[in-house]
Order: structure tokens, then sequence, then C-alpha cells
């Protein structure tokens, strides 16, 4: 399965409750903040023992987002222990909100401290799309969302969990059969290039380079270190933020144009390798490595399962053991068959770019990753 998180505004937020949302937003920071110290400190929490003035729902999510907090600080995500402001967006798990249709307009109800309450939605394209999916009785497509402002307006984010992988095991009696009714597109994701796309039938392919990437990376590690010896710790943050976006703008464009190269064949299927040790099995020059070894190659492969989504494009998962040493014509594998950029099989002597012959393998593996 695969997550989208919809934003969708609140309609006729009254006075009353703008305030009251207001006052219940900067007391779930403070349960927050309050979480964090004392998990910090070894004490076991539960709602039981978290005196706020929440639903016990609301106290568990503060109780996760704590422990999730601590956890990033235990393997070095972040260097300090976060203190959350008060516009932290409050979280509210599946089984306290749901979507309501009244006379034809679509409502929100979730818990709050004024209990549950029933709120007008601005009625866009995703709501029409999604909320009917997300009634009551439909607890297993609703994920939890969190309520959160901008200005006056206030929003909900809701993640919903929809089919853009085909699953299959590689004992079952039909994955052949279903791997054969589709055209695969292999996704070979890596540092020089950020992608590489093959469709070995047509042999069209497709390479996007890390080179505006790499240049990016350095304008903003470079801007970062000279604001470091000024002592410029805002600025440096701001900094951090602007590449941030960038980075997410840029993955965003990215998938789009991948998604954009399989559209041309007929029931295409995307294969993409496993990306959980990308940075330990890939290499690269040394220079490379801090300014391509972090890019978020996790945030680029969610927003290709997104795109693909829309057009009903099925993404898999493909186990990628090998898949840069084995050759794509004769298959024999051998660690010496790569030097960087270039493929040349030793035992057949195929020649090819290395990361479209292991883009190819992809596209042709039926080895699902699991």
């Amino acid at each position: 399965m695969a997550t989208k998180t919809i934003l969708v505004r609140l309609q006729n937020v009254t006075k009353k409750k703008h305030k009251h949302f207001v006052q219940e937003q900067t007391e779930f920071a403070t349960c927050v903040n309050n979480c964090v110290k004392r998990l910090h400190n070894s004490e076991k929490l539960s709602s039981k023992n978290v005196n706020f003035n929440f639903k016990s729902a609301i106290k568990n999510e503060a109780i996760r987002r704590a422990r999730k907090a601590i956890s990033d600080f235990k393997k070095g995500k972040a260097k300090t222990l976060p203190t959350f402001k008060n516009s932290l967006g409050i979280k509210i798990n599946n089984q306290n909100w749901n979507s309501v249709e009244k006379n034809g307009k679509w409502y929100i109800a979730f818990t709050s401290n004024l209990g549950k309450k029933s709120i007008p939605v601005v009625e866009s394209e995703d709501v029409k799309m999604y909320f009917p999916f997300l009634l009551k009785e439909n607890k297993e497509h609703r994920g939890t969302m969190e309520l959160f402002r901008k200005g006056r307006d206030w929003y909900i984010a809701i993640p919903i969990q929809v089919s853009s992988e085909l699953y299959f095991t590689e004992t079952h009696k039909e994955v052949k059969k279903d791997f054969v009714d589709y055209t695969p597109v292999g996704v070979d994701l890596g540092l020089r290039h950020l992608a590489v796309l093959s469709e070995p039938t047509s042999g069209k392919r497709q390479f996007f380079s890390g080179k505006e990437v790499g240049y990016k990376r350095r304008h903003f590690r470079s801007q970062r270190c000279s604001l470091g010896k000024k002592k410029a710790q805002r600025a440096i943050e701001r900094i951090g933020k602007k590449e941030s976006r960038w980075m997410k703008d840029y993955n965003r464009k990215l998938a789009k144009d991948i998604v954009d190269f399989a559209l041309q064949f007929d029931r295409p299927m995307m294969k993409l390798e496993q990306l959980d040790d990308i940075r330990s099995t890939c290499r690269s020059l040394k220079q490379a490595n801090r300014t391509i070894h972090s890019w978020s190659f996790y945030q680029l492969k969610q927003f290709i399962k997104e795109r693909a989504l829309k057009f009903n494009i099925p993404v898999v998962d493909i186990n990628p053991y090998k898949t840069s040493q084995t050759c794509f014509c004769c298959k024999h594998a051998d660690k010496g068959n790569r030097h960087n950029e270039t493929f040349k099989c030793k035992k057949c002597r195929y020649k090819n770019h290395a990361d479209l012959n292991a883009a190819n393998n992809i596209a042709i593996s039926t080895s699902l990753a699991v």
C-alpha cells in the first residue's frame, strides 16, 4: 500500500472554536514537551499518568510524538532534545475521526475537548474523491490525521492508504502471468545519476544526472559554512529550510518526469530497487559523498508512487541483489564486471553503461523485495 496525504481546509470555523483550537494546540505542544522530558528521564508513560486536559487517545498521540523525538535524538538525527512550539499540529488517531455527509455536503468529525464535532470542509477534488471512503465504518482506509493552523485558517492533513503497488510472492502461481501482462520499466536510483530508466524491449532509456543536485547542494553547504564562521545560527536554519524546500520541489518534478517516461508504454509497470542500503552499496567520488549521499531517496520514491497512482500505474519493489553486477546479456554475475560507470562482462564481453545495465536487470527481474 502507498500513503497519500491530502490537505483539507475547514470551513466556517467560528471565533469560539478558533479560540478553543488555539488553546488546545498550545496545550498539546506543552504536553508533548512534558512527555519528552519525562521519557528522557526514563519514566514509563501512559495516558493515565499524563496530567493534561485531553482525551486518552490524544494523550497517547502526544506520547508517541515524544517517543519519536527521543528516538531521533538517540539515533543522532537531532543534535538536541527538541522543544516543540505552540503551533505544533494536534494528532488524532483513526478511531477518533471520520468523514460525514449531510445534505450533499461533506463534513469532518473529530474528537476534541469539546467532544466530537462535525465541521464543514472546503470541497476540493480530493475531498470529493476520498471522503466517501473515510466514513465511520471504513476504518481501514484512515490513518492518524493532524489538525493545524495557518494564520486564521484551520486545516487537516489526512493520510490515506491507497493501493498503488502489486504484491506478489515468488511462489504465487499467478506471478509470471501478472508480470507478462505489463510493460516493465526499470528504475535504477543512484548517486552519479539520480535515476536511470529503461524499457528493454523497445530499447528506450532516459538518464537524470546528479550534477545539478551536486552543484546546488554544494552552494547551500558553502552558505552554511560562511554563516557558521559568523555564528549566525538563525540564518543557517533559514538556509537549511530553503534547501529542504528546494529538494522537495526537485523530487516532485523528477518523479513527474519519471512517471511521464513510463506513460509512453502500453500498460506500464514501474520496478524500483528497494532503497534500504542505497548509501552503503553506492560508490561515488569523495566530493559527491556529502552532496548526493544526503539526498532524500525515500522521499523521491514516495513521490513516484503518488504520481504513478494518479495514472493507475503499478509500482513494485525489486530485490536489488547483484542487479549492478549481473550481465543483462548472459546473466553472469561478478564484482569485476563493473568499473565506475562502465559495465563490461568478463564472460561474454557485453559492454554498456553500468546504471543502464542495472536498470535493464531491474526491469526484467521477478525477484520481489520482502
